[in-house]
């Protein structure tokens, strides 16, 4: 049970470390971040305890982006 648990801790923590180095990388590229997407403490607890959700959002945007581009590929050719 403790070990299920230390799991999910690692799995958030992780999880929480992939969307702060994603945003950093958009900021040094350029992409313009919005302001009030910068995560304080209390938002990275939270995301680490509840990143379930965080990662079904993520998928969903990833998957409804992968699906515009490729019919905007499409009506291209």
């Amino acid at each position: 049970m403790l070990n299920t648990f230390i799991y999910y801790l690692f799995i958030g923590t992780m999880f929480t470390m992939i969307v702060d180095i994603g945003t950093w990388y958009a900021k040094t590229r350029g992409i313009n971040v919005p302001q009030d997407s910068e995560w304080t403490m209390n938002t990275r607890i939270t995301a680490i305890l509840i990143w379930p959700i965080g990662l079904i959002y993520f998928l969903v945007g990833l998957i409804t982006v992968l699906i515009n581009n490729n019919n905007n590929n499409n009506k291209n050719n």
